[in-house]
């Protein structure tokens, strides 16, 4: 865990979701190899080929923005693939409850934070992905808000699915802590924008953030 900021005053907690809110490196990879699979298929070349392609307009990005990196749905969205093709493609291919389980644990964590902060959840997976995702694992309850990337038409890194929350929360993004398990997509523009920010690097930092943040 690496604690980057926190506010004086910390009202709300917005939650990643994919390898923060779960450890299963099983289902994470899988995703990522089913998405790449149907983007093969879509242009027509093999798989090895589109992971090429995919790593070359990251590369040429990087080059030319040094303080930032693509997200995977940022990429293809260059590569012509809409936000709106990109969810119905998750929601058809990636199947959580094959591979996740309740977390008590979690739900134990989500419980005491809920007790003093507002929770949200933001991840560049779709609304519906999302929502399965917090059900099978026992926390659904504890989100009512969840922005996926077909509600927030825009893939982290980005500030809106954050400011979307801000605003129907109705608190300042000065009194918010995103927390999440990559820097450059889930943190960093969040820090530049006043916000709190937490990196987990497992499912045990989550465990420990009620005393963190009291």
């Amino acid at each position: 865990m690496n604690i980057y900021h926190l506010p004086k005053l910390v009202k709300a907690v917005i939650f990643d979701i994919d390898l923060t809110l779960y450890d299963n490196r099983q289902y994470y990879d899988s995703q990522k190899e089913l998405f790449m699979d149907r983007l093969s298929q879509h242009f027509g070349i093999s798989h090895d080929e589109i992971i090429d392609k995919v790593k070359a307009i990251r590369e040429d990005f990087s080059r030319l923005n040094k303080t930032c990196s693509l997200s995977l749905g940022q990429t293809v969205f260059k590569m012509g693939i809409s936000l709106e093709e990109n969810a119905k493609w998750r929601n058809e291919l990636f199947k959580p409850e094959e591979f996740l389980e309740p977390d008590l644990k979690l739900v134990n964590t989500l419980e005491k934070l809920q007790n003093r902060f507002k929770l949200a959840a933001a991840t560049n997976n779709s609304t519906n992905i999302a929502l399965r995702t917090l059900k099978v694992l026992g926390v659904s309850e504890f989100f009512p808000i969840v922005i996926g990337v077909d509600i927030s038409k825009e893939s982290k890194p980005t500030l809106k699915p954050f400011s979307m929350i801000s605003d129907k929360l109705n608190i300042p993004l000065n009194q918010i802590v995103s927390i999440g398990d990559r820097f450059t997509i889930d943190l960093e523009l969040p820090l530049k924008n006043g916000m709190g920010g937490i990196l987990i690097e497992q499912i045990t930092d989550v465990y420990e953030l009620p005393s963190i943040l009291s």
